[in-house]
């Protein structure tokens, strides 16, 4: 298969992934293993004592959990068999898949002779078929080791391979596990074994973040992943070590570990705040050989920012940079009057800081160079580990929380008020509303009324005559009319 036909199908495919994307939210994103069973995987088949099978279950499981997984062995098709084979499709948390595992063999050809290796058509098998052109994850369980009398046109087809993961687009994210596992064969012996895990999909990239950070997962593969692709972002962790010439300014990170956090009273007459910190290479296994860099801040949070640094030179994977201080210009504030304060504890703001590495100059790290050939010695490093030329540029965005401080007065002041408003005016109501006894005389005879806010009472004597009438206006009542010669008192 050539690239213009490998590349027009997945053209095809980027239309079906985008036909879904509004879909697949609302399912979780199935799941592919591709598990290699060509002439180099031999020992890994053989090896009575090989733990590989039981490996490939246990990774189908911890990956996909609940969620529907296909596993299917793959090698080069010919006239007598197909490749990807596909040998188990369901839950990964089912029964059936373990015992999947035995239909899993070493694959030969027509000749008798071991099968050869299609990258690239197991791909394109495990998008069309395993995925059925849907955003999803592949896994692909390999030996990662190359004949050293492969033909040209083999080695131009894996370059061809290597160099499709990398500029593909819609194939988002590259994660490898590099993993020992020393076996013994008939033929061949290895030391290790490689597994990689590709999202295939915009939705897919944020899917095997989760999927890597999966217990079980990090419990099957201690050792974690390196990162093969995007190498156009997240580039660097910034990690602040504190503040200076800034009092009344606190920094730190928040509990996700990445979001900077910038504490300060509102009162503070600093408006710049210094930030303290080093940059932490998160490009395993790459090391940053150097890189320009740049602080930008977006317009939304009325930031401004520099930073003293310019450049990053030799720095490893895991590794922090010398010394370097953000200044970071607070932006204006709010009333400490203002409702959004006011209905707060305090006031919070959030945006984000980008860290930009231009003429950014990458190479895998001497560590895992020296640990690749431990576990595959005498093998040549895989093309699909050596950065792409277009990874010459790289943007991390730090989230930025700013948390101010106002005093507390003000709201005392406001909700204090608001509470002596509102019980005066219950008061005013039980006063109002309520209705009030009052005694008249009538020529020192008593009578006892109870009298509600602006009503009219007539007043008749022993005789049944009207002889007086008592009005309540909002407080006190008062003798509106008297009968004449009629002696009338209210108290």
């Amino acid at each position: 298969m050539n690239g213009s036909v490998l590349k027009h199908l997945l053209g095809v495919a980027v239309v079906l992934v985008s036909s879904v994307v509004t879909t697949v939210g609302a399912a979780e994103l199935r799941q592919a293993v591709l598990v290699q069973n060509s002439g180099w995987m031999e020992p890994f088949y053989v090896d009575a004592d090989s733990p590989f099978k039981p490996l490939v279950a246990q990774l189908a499981q911890a990956a996909a959990g609940q969620g529907e997984v296909v596993v299917g062995a793959f090698n080069q098709s010919d006239a007598t068999h197909p490749s990807p084979e596909w040998v188990y499709r369901g839950p990964g948390n089912h029964p059936g898949l373990a015992q999947a595992m035995t239909r899993l063999q070493m694959a030969r050809k027509g000749s008798g002779a071991l099968a050869d290796t299609d990258f690239k058509e197991a791909l394109l098998g495990a998008i069309e078929v395993g995925l059925e052109g849907r955003p999803g994850i592949i896994w692909i369980v390999t030996n990662n080791k190359n004949s050293p009398n492969n033909s040209t046109e083999v080695v131009a087809r894996n370059r061809e391979f290597y160099e499709l993961l990398h500029g593909e687009d819609v194939i988002s994210r590259i994660v490898a596990f590099p993993l020992k596992m020393p076996v013994q064969g008939q033929h061949y012996r290895a030391n290790g074994l490689m597994l990689y895990a590709l999202a295939y999909g915009e939705p897919a990239s944020a899917a095997l973040d989760a999927v890597l950070a999966q217990p079980a997962l990090t419990t099957l593969l201690p050792e974690g992943h390196v990162r093969l692709k995007p190498l156009t972002e997240a580039a660097v962790r910034f990690s602040p070590t504190g503040v200076t010439d800034s009092p009344g300014i606190a920094a730190g990170l928040a509990a996700d570990g990445h979001t900077l956090v910038l504490s300060f009273d509102a009162s503070t007459q600093v408006r710049t705040a210094q930030v303290q910190g080093r940059f932490e290479n998160l490009f395993n296994p790459y090391r940053i050989v150097s890189a320009d860099t740049s602080l930008v801040t977006p317009p939304a949070i009325g930031l401004q920012g520099e930073m003293s640094t310019h450049s990053l030179q030799a720095l490893d994977p895991g590794k922090q940079s010398d010394p370097l201080t953000l200044r970071l210009s607070l932006p204006p504030l709010p009333s400490q009057w203002s409702r959004e304060v006011l209905l707060r504890s305090g006031y919070e703001r959030r945006g984000a800081i980008d860290i930009h590495l231009d003429n950014q100059q990458l190479e895998v790290s001497p560590q895992f160079r020296a640990h690749m050939a431990d576990l595959f010695p005498g093998d040549a490093l895989p093309e699909v580990f050596l950065p792409p030329v277009t990874a010459n540029a790289s943007v991390t965005r730090v989230p930025l929380l700013l948390r101010v401080q106002y005093p507390v007065w003000p709201a005392v002041v406001v909700y204090g008020g608001g509470l002596l408003a509102l019980i005066g005016a219950l008061l005013f109501l039980v006063l109002v509303t309520g209705a009030r006894k009052a005694t008249v005389w009538i020529d020192d005879q008593p009578q006892h009324l109870r009298l509600k806010p602006f009503t009219t009472t007539e007043v008749r004597d022993a005789n049944g005559t009207h002889v007086a009438t008592v009005r309540r206006g909002a407080f006190k009542p008062r003798v509106s009319w008297a009968q004449p010669d009629t002696s009338i008192r209210i108290n």
